[in-house]
């Protein structure tokens, strides 16, 4: 079986009034006593015309409802000639002692909203985060790494 066949195991035409809401998760390596797993959630109606409008529609709920919560970054990191991209970072204190730093990344690609999240501690964010771009990028060419042009 070649990759692609592993990847793409399910093709369903669903009844009409059935929609796709697919969500997927990919499992990352465990550090610092945590599991990482990086959820993919595909927008298939997409109802924004600008990414940033796309990820304020997922985002206003958490700064809005969750106390303890300080935002790390929230800005567009659309690469020259890339798919629009927009980062939200945002650290949620659950006690004194205890943290999660949560990364949400939103990608727009032909009229798909693309919504990543995934958990952190503040160790693994620093090395576990740092190649998440090159991972949303393999699922998403052209999000953090420049399209090669011919």
């Amino acid at each position: 079986m070649s990759s692609s066949e592993q990847n793409d195991r399910f093709r369903i035409s669903l009844p009409p009034g059935w929609d796709d809401q697919t969500v997927y998760h990919f499992k990352g390596p465990d550090e610092d006593g945590q599991e990482h797993k990086l959820m993919l959630v595909v927008t298939r109606h997409l109802q924004y015309e600008s990414v940033r409008e796309f990820a304020r529609s997922n985002t206003e709920p958490i700064t809005s409802s969750f106390q303890s919560v300080e935002v790390l970054k929230d800005e567009e990191v659309t690469i020259e000639h890339g798919l629009p991209t927009w980062e939200f970072v945002y650290r949620w204190n659950l006690a004194d002692d205890m943290s999660i730093i949560e990364k949400r990344v939103f990608v727009i690609k032909s009229g798909l909203g693309f919504a990543f999240s995934i958990s952190f501690s503040k160790k693994s964010y620093k090395t576990v985060g740092a190649g998440l771009d090159d991972v949303i990028d393999a699922i998403l060419p052209g999000s953090y790494n420049p399209v090669e042009e011919n």
